[in-house]
C-alpha cells in the first residue's frame, strides 16, 4: 500500500496520493481526484462521514430547490454548461422527491396526477383492447404504484417533443434531457409543498379544482422555465415553441401509446 509523504517547499507542500501514487499539491489528486486528507478509519471517522454526507445532501437539495423557484432557466443553463458543484444531481433529485411525493401521496390518500391520468387511460383501454385488459392492466397498475419510475420514462418523451421544437437553439438531446429534469423536479418540489394544505380539504370540488390548478401550475413553470432557458431566440418565438413542444408531446405520446395497442393485438 502507498504511503502518504509529504515533501515542504518554500510556499507549498507535496502529497503523494494514497490511490495512484501521483505526486500533487494541493487538497485533492490532480489525477484521480481523491482527497489528500484521508483519516484512518473508526468511530469518529464514520460520524463525521454521515455527518458530512447528510449535510452536503441537505444544502444539495435546498441550493437546487431554490434555485429552480427563483430563476429556473438561468440556472439550469449555468449547470448545462458546467456550474455543477452546487446542485444536487438532476435524477436523483427527481427521484428522490418523486419517491417522497407518492409515498406521502399515498398515506395521505390523495392520488398523484399521474394515478388519474393512468385511470382514465385504463377505462378506455377496456373497451378499445377486448381481451387483452390483463396485461394494460397489469403495466398501467405498476406505473401507479412506482411514480417515480413513471416520471422518469416521461421525461424522455416531452425531452424528444422539446428537442424537435427548440431544434435551431442547437442544444443536444441530452441537454433537453436535463432541462426536463429540473423542470419535473421543480413541479414535484411545488406539489410537495401543497400536499399539507390539500390534505386537510375533504371537499371533493375543491380538490378538483385545486388539480387543475396544479396542472395549469405546471404549464405555467414549463413556459417560464423555457422562457428564461432559451433566452437567445426572440421572446415571441420562445413562446410559441413552448405551445409546439406540448402538442408535439401529445403526439409522441398518442403514437406510442397507438403502437402499444397494435403490439398487444398482434400478440
Amino acid at each position: 500500500m502507498a504511503k502518504l509523504t509529504t515533501k515542504k517547499g518554500l510556499n507549498n507542500i507535496t502529497t503523494t496520493c494514497k490511490n495512484c501514487d501521483y505526486s500533487f499539491e494541493g487538497n485533492f489528486c490532480n489525477n484521480c481526484g481523491q482527497t489528500a486528507n484521508t483519516h484512518d478509519i473508526n468511530f469518529h471517522e464514520i460520524l463525521h462521514e454521515i455527518q458530512h454526507s447528510i449535510l452536503h445532501i441537505d444544502k444539495g437539495i435546498l441550493f437546487t430547490t431554490k434555485e429552480l423557484f427563483k430563476r429556473p432557466g438561468n440556472s439550469i443553463r449555468e449547470y448545462i454548461f458546467g456550474k455543477r458543484v452546487k446542485h444536487f444531481k438532476p435524477f436523483a433529485y427527481i427521484l428522490l422527491l418523486s419517491t417522497i411525493y407518492a409515498l406521502l401521496s399515498k398515506f395521505s390518500d390523495k392520488t398523484t396526477d399521474i394515478d388519474q391520468m393512468i385511470l382514465g387511460y385504463n377505462n378506455g383501454s377496456n373497451t378499445v383492447l377486448k381481451g387483452k385488459e390483463d396485461l394494460i392492466v397489469d403495466v398501467l397498475h405498476w406505473m401507479q404504484q412506482h411514480y417515480a419510475y413513471t416520471t422518469l420514462l416521461l421525461i424522455p418523451i416531452i425531452s424528444l417533443a422539446s428537442y424537435l421544437s427548440f431544434f435551431k437553439t442547437k442544444y443536444n438531446y441530452f441537454q433537453h434531457l436535463i432541462l426536463n429534469t429540473f423542470i419535473a423536479g421543480q413541479k414535484t418540489a411545488i406539489f410537495l409543498l401543497m400536499l399539507p394544505i390539500v390534505y386537510f380539504i375533504k371537499d371533493n370540488d375543491l380538490n378538483d379544482s385545486i388539480d387543475t390548478f396544479k396542472v395549469y401550475l405546471g404549464i405555467f413553470l414549463t413556459f417560464l422555465t423555457y422562457y428564461q432557458f432559451f433566452d437567445s431566440t426572440k421572446p415571441v418565438k420562445r413562446i410559441f415553441l413552448t405551445v409546439l413542444t406540448y402538442i408535439v408531446m401529445v403526439i409522441l405520446i398518442f403514437v406510442i401509446v397507438l403502437i402499444f395497442g397494435i403490439l398487444i393485438k398482434l400478440i
